[in-house]
């Protein structure tokens, strides 16, 4: 047997934890250190006074409740919506199944600005509905007013979150087996009392992690709330640390509400992570895998209630992209509401030294930086955490998984007051960026790629060890080749993340170190919807590209485990 240069062998709590420390003390640097600062900064002097003064307003109260009530109604749309979709993905084959099935994961895959800008577009009182709806029906005002309410709230992220739940709900109903229920039926149940008795409580882990997710991403929420909110009336903690901090200039409170967000939100995340848990140990007991339906057998009912819910479906998803694209090819024509095929806005976005070119350079630039730093320590943590064994390495595992628990809004928060005390200034604090940016993706690349490492066969590199293979040569030749599309999986998801980052960036971003994202934002703050389309538009291009990098490489592993999964067979 070779010496263990590189590979760290199955039960080495401690060995593990030594490698761990690579990537826990960046995160100390670039994360754990700036949330520090808030927490000294909100407990001392003034600033603790300010922090039980929040802890007993009524207003600040008010924005923590409706927080937490517009996540938990968010999360009940989004789990009903997404119910028959995870129905049909499980029990059906039709032609086109791949296509839709690539399609829900477009809105995880795109920034939340874009969403929003898509549902101004789409649903605005002068969008695309409206506007067809009045010309239908001959109406003066328009019949559908969402922009701006609960209601508009509560739809984008039902929109932006509903995929996460046909995935994971769709994943769980796949291996549920059919012969208990078919049993149940033919001694007399009813097909709804079966599914009450049998079907849901095995369901039941997977509905409640979506849910726990989905939960907590929209608590987090921030451009959905910041654009569609429209005012103080539904103003969330995320939108008000952002108010305190830069516009209102009150550090003391900003960082009180922050603290109360955090703790919350990690509350949230340890419940989620105990239902993935249970998730996980679910699907190892569900073996017998049910049998799928043919779409072309089902009932002429069923056909046309599933061919609505898609149509559905993909109008919800696609259509307000589409909206995007079509507004920015257009332009009004003179000074008169009729609009045209012109291409101003790109000529707008393009021109040189523009701001929207500048943000473009910046959002390229932070995104490559991000997957250089985010990939390469993403990656070495989940080759340790799947090698390792011990309590100790949890330990690090939790903590290393803790910035999906913290709104980047915080973290940026944070870097702000980093910046106050440091005694030399970062020129439009890029530097800061790209570090938040890389702490905000690491996470999503470590389960990336810690996906595919636990499904390599260890058999494979103990006959490469046996045979006298260094460690090594045994990751060079058997262990990266396998592990090669959860890292560029990893890595297209650091881009896209980098690339839609809106909260830290608008929080630490000068004049001269904003993104897309927020020149989108400051374009739709003037109306000018035209020059934010066009943005819009080619935001949507990098992040589709990231998005087809994500499926091919998830496509390509699919197809090598079933390969190896046959020839065992």
């Amino acid at each position: 047997m070779g010496r263990n240069y590189f590979t760290v062998r199955p039960g080495s709590g401690a060995g593990g934890s030594i490698f761990l420390l690579l990537p826990f003390l960046f995160l100390v640097t670039v994360f754990y250190f700036p949330l520090s600062l808030i927490l000294i900064y909100s407990f001392s002097g003034s600033s603790l006074s300010r922090f039980l003064e929040i802890l007993t307003s009524s207003y600040y109260l008010r924005v923590i409740g409706f927080t937490i009530f517009q996540a938990a109604i968010s999360t009940l749309f989004a789990v009903f919506l997404a119910l028959p979709g995870a129905y049909i993905m499980s029990h059906f084959t039709f032609p086109g199944k791949k296509v839709i099935k690539a399609l829900t994961t477009i809105p995880f895959v795109l920034p939340s600005i874009l969403v929003v800008l898509g549902f101004v577009i789409f649903f605005g009182n002068n969008g695309v509905l409206n506007s067809f709806l009045k010309s239908i029906f001959n109406l003066d005002e328009p019949p559908l007013k969402i922009l701006y309410s609960l209601k508009a709230i509560i739809l984008a992220h039902g929109f932006y979150n509903f995929p996460i739940a046909i995935q994971v709900i769709s994943g769980v109903w796949e291996k549920i087996g059919s012969d208990i229920r078919l049993a149940a039926e033919g001694l007399g149940a009813g097909r709804i009392r079966a599914f009450l008795t049998i079907t849901l409580p095995q369901l039941l882990p997977g509905i409640m992690t979506a849910a726990a997710l989905i939960f907590l991403f929209c608590f987090m929420s921030f451009a959905v709330i910041l654009v569609l909110g429209g005012g103080p009336q539904f103003t969330t903690v995320e939108v008000e640390v952002y108010r305190l901090a830069r516009i209102g200039v009150d550090l003391e409170g900003a960082g009180g509400l922050a603290i109360i967000s955090s703790v919350l939100s990690l509350l949230f995340l340890y419940f989620y992570l105990r239902l993935q848990d249970r998730y996980s140990f679910a699907e190892e007991m569900q073996l017998s895998a049910a049998k799928v339906k043919r779409f072309t057998a089902s009932p002429p009912v069923v056909r046309l209630l599933l061919i609505l819910y898609l149509l559905v479906i993909l109008t919800l998803i696609i259509a307000p992209l589409l909206s995007v694209v079509a507004r920015s090819f257009t332009a009004r024509v003179r000074w008169s509401g009729i609009t045209s095929f012109s291409l101003k806005s790109y000529a707008q976005v393009f021109q040189e030294g523009s701001v929207s070119l500048l943000a473009i350079w910046n959002s390229v630039r932070y995104a490559l930086a991000t997957v250089l730093i985010a990939v390469p320590l993403g990656s070495f943590s989940a080759y340790v955490i799947v090698r390792s064994r011990g309590e100790f390495v949890r330990i690090l595992e939790s903590l290393i998984m803790l910035p999906m628990g913290i709104s980047s809004i915080i973290l940026g928060l944070g870097y702000l007051r980093l910046l106050n005390i440091l005694p030399w200034e970062i020129k439009g604090g890029r530097l800061i960026i790209i570090s938040a940016h890389a702490a905000i993706a690491f996470p999503f690349v470590l389960r990336s790629v810690k996906a595919v490492m636990k499904k390599i066969d260890m058999t494979l590199v103990d006959a490469g060890r046996s045979l006298g293979a260094t460690p090594l040569r045994i990751f060079r030749t058997i262990e990266f080749p396998l592990l090669k599309s959860g890292i560029l999986t990893g890595g297209a998801f650091a881009f896209a993340i980098s690339m839609g980052e809106v909260q830290a960036t608008m929080i630490l971003a000068d004049r001269e170190g904003i993104n897309i994202p927020i020149a989108m934002y400051r374009f739709i703050g003037a109306y000018n919807f035209f020059a934010a389309c066009a943005l819009g538009t080619l935001l949507m291009v990098l992040c589709f590209l990231a998005f087809l990098m994500i499926e091919h490489f998830r496509y390509g592993s699919e197809i090598k485990e079933n390969s190896r999964n046959e020839s065992e067979v």
